[in-house]
């Protein structure tokens, strides 16, 4: 299914119009939350797919 296109003159949303800092708060505050969260998925998505691993070499070891 097609997208619609904006129109040239309409006004932008203004919640996706504002800029990071605007986002944040000043002097940035929240990067640091920000990125503590996106580590935390990259830790929990690496602990997943390690405890898949170990659980196929188990089922796949000889003498199970």
């Amino acid at each position: 299914m097609p997208m619609k296109k904006a129109r040239k003159n309409a006004q932008p949303n203004p919640t996706r119009a504002r800029t990071g800092t605007d986002r944040l708060g000043p002097a940035g505050a929240g990067i640091e939350e920000e990125c503590a969260l996106q580590l935390k998925r990259i830790g929990d998505k690496l602990h997943f797919e390690q405890k898949l691993l170990n659980l196929i070499a188990k089922l796949f070891r000889s003498g199970t």
